[in-house]
């Protein structure tokens, strides 16, 4: 699994596409095994979700996003978690042992909300993610 944290610092960004640089973590087995810092060079909304898909993330973690940065990556099948303050390594593991607290899963929110067909493309983006949970216990 990989996750992406749009950060200011250290710190989750405020908001995931003007953050100053994604941290990038690699988790196996429910372990990080990797961190790399990604920095943002300023691009749109449109540009930093197509990048968060290219790079193969299963879910972006930030402060605040909006919602059609949200809506693409929701339908490219990862998982937008926002609301959430602290480090990105704090976060990251909270999100990780799903301990993490304040955040709202939009992807879930927006299945809920729509009988739009892509919305099976989400469905099955979270059944691959228990799937990895659950063999890594």
């Amino acid at each position: 699994m990989k996750v992406a944290v749009a950060c200011e610092g250290m710190g989750v960004s405020h908001h995931a596409a003007q953050c100053a640089s994604f941290m990038c973590y690699t988790v196996d087995k429910g372990i990080i095994t990797d961190c790399r810092n990604l920095p943002n060079m300023g691009v749109t909304s449109h540009d930093a979700a197509q990048l968060v898909k290219d790079l193969g993330f299963d879910a972006l973690i930030a402060g605040g996003i909006d919602m059609d940065m949200a809506n693409e990556l929701c339908y490219a099948g990862i998982e937008v978690v926002a609301g959430v303050e602290g480090t990105a390594r704090e976060v990251a593991e909270a999100y990780i042992s799903h301990t993490l607290m304040g955040a709202t899963e939009l992807c879930h929110a927006a299945s809920q909300r729509s009988a739009d067909p892509e919305d099976r493309d989400i469905d099955a983006a979270f059944d691959r993610i228990y799937r990895d949970l659950e063999s890594a216990v």
